[in-house]
């Protein structure tokens, strides 16, 4: 099948979902007890949990064309892992609001949010690295300009936040805000592409 529609498609789920991020900031009323810059630095987390969502679904977005554009076409299999990764792409704006509405409150609900979130980038990774794992295996589906071989070689490069997010459940529930640095760390990772350059790119 022609990857064309593909990412089309997913292109769309894309926007929605980095869309959606906009609704999970809180939107001050007048109040005449707390003036308007009182209103906005009480809700950081709100700003802080979209800044980071919209990076890492952006992020993805690009790491998705650029692992497009190394293939030649798609098969059913990797129709069905695309759309799991759209699934949990277009999830995001979920436990994006859950934590930005729980870190305000700090405690165990928060742990728990941003274990959620955590989880969910968790899912995402498997989804993405098993696309990854697909076209290593079936040489067919990557571009004639790509080194399958060397393909195969740097799966762990690019499914590095694979393990990585898994742990970061684990240190939700220790610090929440390192859990959540260590998000923002791992989107800064995944600027660069990770993925197998073509030859004469």
């Amino acid at each position: 099948m022609e990857k064309g529609r593909v990412e089309a498609f997913s292109d769309g789920v894309f926007a929605v979902a980095i869309t959606l991020l906009v609704l999970t900031i809180y939107v001050p009323k007048p109040d005449p007890r707390h003036s308007l810059v009182h209103q906005l630095l009480q809700h950081w987390p709100d700003f802080a949990a979209w800044l980071i969502s919209f990076m890492v679904v952006g992020i993805i977005w690009v790491n998705h064309h650029g692992f497009f554009d190394k293939l030649r076409r798609v098969d059913r299999v990797m129709l069905f892992l695309n759309l799991l990764l759209l699934l949990f792409v277009v999830f995001i704006p979920y436990p994006t609001e859950i934590v930005s509405n729980y870190l305000k409150v700090g405690g165990w609900d928060a742990k728990v949010a941003v274990a959620l979130y955590s989880a969910v980038m968790f899912g995402m990774s498997i989804a993405f690295s098993e696309m990854y794992l697909w076209a290593g295996r079936h040489d067919e589906l990557l571009d004639e300009a790509v080194d399958a071989a060397e393909h195969r070689a740097r799966f762990w490069q690019f499914a590095a936040g694979l393990p990585i997010y898994l742990v970061l459940i684990g240190v939700s529930f220790l610090s929440p805000g390192l859990a959540i640095a260590g998000h923002f760390a791992v989107a800064v990772f995944y600027v660069f592409d990770q993925t197998v350059a073509r030859r004469g790119a």
